[in-house]
């Protein structure tokens, strides 16, 4: 441990009672976790007994990965989980104390949408007005914070008067169906918990030393669970920075960091500000802009990395302007820099289009980081939806789904009786098709198509009880339904069918590698929870490594986490950071964090980049500088032009952009 700083040595020798460890930008935080929990054990903790929590499964992988660096196999039995999985697993033994069963299914965000479409439509809400995108958000937001339909009655705040109604009937629904969403993995462990002491104290003596991870980005649900299982012996420690907290919009509750020791009396409290990342003339403006905010912890983060650049600041005539100097300037930085040392940043997906078209034009390679996933293509979903009915024959939402997929039939007019029937016995479509009378209430071919369908879904159903093999049980299934040569009548052109036939084909590679990985030894219900909990930051992640030498374009959000020699930040003007929306509704401190946060990815150079004027809703407009490049230290920055901050080539570098252009003419032609 000779290479930690002191503060970061006493938080790894601080082993006992609640600690919070606020890890500025860039400090070693993971380095510290990992040594504290290698540390832990060398004072006899034993390793089954500590419980290490994250955000995404690939920071709980690499944290797990750092342990076992340390301890060897010691660390394979150490439980270092996310909060969704971690809760997933304590459901799995005893959410039927709560009325659901432990074979449950995980709800996507495309049967949640479905759902409570379904829901709204069934009420009348429906049309101008009617967000189902803002309901569910308005759910979710509820669920963190542990209120019921029942608590939404009685407030004022909320956009529709039927909201505790809507809540109400998607709760219902989602049980029915034996469901769970994200957020009620959460909600619910607090619930069993809490009604259920015994179960609690089981997992408080499991579980001596409780460390948690991006603290700063809990919500109320999350900071319960930690409590409850903290209990008296409060063996808690916490990492997090205030500063970086910039989930609010989703639940995340600054409160938690901010009024740590108001809930773990006692508490420790350790600052790590010594940055391992960038230069101090970054760290001095970062440091500048983040003081001006109220609701924070005081921090100063220092370098012995030399003061480095100035920050430069680019005014560009309109955004196409922008992007053509963005893209002239890393160009102008070849071949001392690598395309991969580049990351341009901006507040909001909307932004890249035009950065986009400029890199294509340019020829420059890039990666655009936050693109749909694998598992978000149609044909993809589709095919989860045949597995989860598989496995879960109750789940309404993927009946529906794949009930005529490939066509087979079935048409709108039986799927419409069919809801009929279902609202007026309150049973699910599976039950609802063991009665006989209910088959023949429908048009012929649609029974008989519906009949042989459920067959074919039996017999899946059969085979799957048994683990492993996943692989050639899918291929199988997917055969006898007809879905691969299916996709050729359902899309055109064959282009795009065959295109999806390869997804589809790249989806059982994954049932197979999960085969592989785990020996065979692995159930359906398993593999489905593993894609449910899959997070989009791994997906991300995927794309990134298979980019060996791009220029990275990203949100300021998606970056969180990463850093780059040199950062380029995009459109930093007024309304679009901070952004109107934020500014209007007062969040305007968590829009500085996420300020914070592009700045603190920097390692030795960052470009502020804004527009005189800008298109907005297809006009063009006079656009303002973002008022937080006016909270940065006039002697941390230099403002000019876009020629002024290009440096000039040098005759070599001319000669041989000349002679690579005359070459590259020569074989256009």
């Amino acid at each position: 441990m000779s290479e930690l700083n002191p503060q970061q040595q006493l938080a790894v020798d601080t082993l006992t009672g609640p600690l919070l460890l606020l890890a500025g930008a860039g400090t070693g935080k993971t380095t510290v976790i990992v040594h504290r929990i290698a540390n832990l054990v060398r004072h006899g903790i034993r390793p089954e007994a500590i419980l290490a929590v994250t955000f995404t499964n690939k920071a709980a992988r690499e944290m797990k990965a750092r342990v076992k660096g340390q301890l060897g196999s010691q660390a394979d039995s150490m439980t270092v989980s996310t909060f969704h999985a971690f809760c997933a697993s304590v459901l799995r033994r005893h959410i039927h104390q709560l009325g659901y069963s432990r074979s449950f299914s995980i709800a996507s965000d495309s049967y949640q949408n479905g759902l409570i479409r379904e829901i709204m439509s069934s009420e009348g809400l429906t049309g101008k007005g009617f967000d189902p995108g803002m309901v569910l958000h308005q759910i979710s937001m509820a669920k963190a914070a542990l209120k019921d339909p029942d608590q939404l009655e009685n407030e004022k705040q909320v956009p529709l008067p039927q909201m505790s109604l809507l809540y109400r009937n998607y709760q219902k629904r989602l049980q029915q169906m034996d469901m769970l969403d994200f957020d009620d993995m959460l909600m619910l462990t607090v619930r069993l918990w809490q009604q259920y002491p015994e179960i609690l104290a089981h997992y408080q003596k499991q579980y001596s030393h409780l460390m948690i991870d991006e603290y700063q980005d809990t919500n109320a649900a999350q900071l319960q669970i930690m409590l409850l299982l903290a209990g008296k012996a409060g063996n808690i420690a916490v990492v997090g920075d205030d500063d970086q907290s910039i989930y609010g919009w989703r639940g995340a509750d600054l409160g938690n960091i901010l009024q740590f020791e108001a809930y773990f009396p006692g508490a420790k409290v350790i600052r790590l500000e010594q940055n391992y990342r960038s230069t101090n003339t970054i760290l001095k403006c970062a440091n500048a802009v983040i003081a001006l905010n109220q609701a924070r912890r005081e921090k100063n983060l220092w370098s012995q990395q030399g003061d480095g650049e100035k920050i430069l600041s680019v005014s560009c005539a309109d955004e196409k302007a922008e992007a053509d100097f963005i893209a002239k300037y890393i160009q102008s930085q070849m071949p001392e820099l690598s395309w991969k040392d580049f990351a341009v940043l901006f507040r909001s997906n909307h932004q890249a289009r035009v950065l986009e078209e400029q890199f294509r034009k340019s020829r420059i390679p890039y990666l655009l980081v936050g693109a749909n996933s694998f598992y978000h293509n149609k044909e993809i979903l589709d095919a989860i939806s045949f597995l989860q009915l598989i496995q879960n024959p109750s789940d309404d939402f993927s009946f529906l789904r794949i009930v005529n997929v490939p066509p087979r039939g079935i048409g709108d007019t039986s799927i419409a009786r069919l809801r009929e029937f279902r609202d007026i016995t309150h049973q699910n479509f599976n039950q609802l098709l063991d009665h006989p009378e209910i088959l023949e209430k429908l048009p012929e071919e649609a029974a008989g198509s519906i009949k042989q369908f459920r067959a074919v879904l039996q017999k899946a159903r059969s085979e799957f009880a048994r683990p492993g093999q996943l692989f050639d049980k899918a291929t199988n299934f997917f055969e006898q339904i007809d879905f691969f040569n299916g996709l050729g009548r359902m899309y055109k052109p064959r282009e795009d069918a065959l295109r999806r036939r390869d997804n589809l084909m790249e989806f059982l590679n994954s049932l197979a590698d999960f085969d592989e990985e785990h020996r065979n030894h692995k159930t359906l219900q398993e593999f489905l929870e593993a894609i449910s909990l899959q997070d989009h930051s791994d997906n991300q992640e995927k794309n990134k490594n298979n980019a060996s030498d791009s220029v990275t374009l990203m949100t300021v959000h998606a970056a969180k986490g990463l850093e780059f020699p040199m950062i380029l930040l995009a459109g930093l003007e007024r309304n679009i950071f901070p952004h109107q929306r934020a500014v209007e509704e007062g969040n305007e401190e968590e829009e500085r964090r996420l300020f914070y946060v592009a700045l603190t990815r920097a390692r030795k150079n960052l470009l502020l980049c804004h527009a005189e004027k800008r298109r907005v809703m297809g006009q063009v407009s006079v656009v303002r500088p973002s008022k937080f490049l006016s909270e940065i230290p006039e002697e941390y920055i230099e403002f000019c032009k876009p020629a002024d901050a290009i440096k000039p080539l040098s005759k070599e570098e001319s000669h041989q952009s000349l002679q690579e252009l005359i070459k590259e003419l020569s074989s256009d032609e």
